[in-house]
């Protein structure tokens, strides 16, 4: 039996299987399925935000409100789309056609996106709590009822589907090894994504 691996930082194929040469038959190696699970995770995590926002866009529109007053919604549901698929591409086959690289980029990328506010506020409060530093006259020291409500729903909407984006990146590279250099420019790239949207935004 012997053991295939193929990769390439040009989107070439990543396949992990063992093989038995005698019987002509590939079967899957049984540690690949545990590498899943983070990328489905998060593309389930995230489709159901998705239709959540949907739908609530379209009760708007429905009850008077025109297109362009609900566009940073539908901007965000179109954007979160975007990283759901890159989180199927990772572990589907159909995903292979896409290069390596892009996928590992964008993984790093909705990671970073979606971790920087919730992991920014939690040092904040930690270091406020602490003593080690003042509160600042900004919502992201706010240690009220409405602060702490304020800051679960961030790591709800944000926080967790930017873990199960991490564990499916640092998965990803295991069985799919990619140049750092694309981690680094999908991080900086999300990160400046997110600066964009936020000057758009204001």
């Amino acid at each position: 039996m012997g053991r295939s691996d193929r990769h390439s930082d040009n989107g070439s194929m990543s396949i992990e299987s063992v093989s038995d040469a005698r019987a002509g038959v590939t079967v899957t190696s049984p540690q690949a399925p545990t590498r899943r699970w983070p990328a489905l995770a998060a593309a389930a995590y995230i489709g159901l935000f998705c239709l959540i926002a949907g739908t609530v866009v379209l009760w708007n529109v429905a009850h008077g409100t025109s297109w362009n007053d609900n566009g940073v919604v539908i901007l965000a549901v179109c954007l979160r789309m975007l990283t759901v698929a890159l989180a199927l591409a990772s572990v589907q086959a159909w995903g292979r056609r896409i290069p390596s690289w892009i996928v590992l980029a964008g993984l790093w990328g909705a990671a970073a996106v979606q971790l920087v506010y919730p992991v920014a506020e939690t040092v904040v409060k930690g270091l406020i709590l602490t003593g080690a530093m003042h509160p600042l006259d900004k919502g992201i020291s706010n240690m009220s009822p409405e602060g702490w409500f304020n800051f679960g729903a961030m790591w709800t909407i944000w926080g967790v589907p930017g873990v199960l984006f991490l564990l499916a990146a640092l998965s990803y590279r295991a069985r799919t090894p990619v140049r750092a250099r694309w981690i680094l420019l999908g991080v900086i790239g999300g990160i400046a994504l997110l600066g964009g949207l936020g000057i758009l935004i204001g």
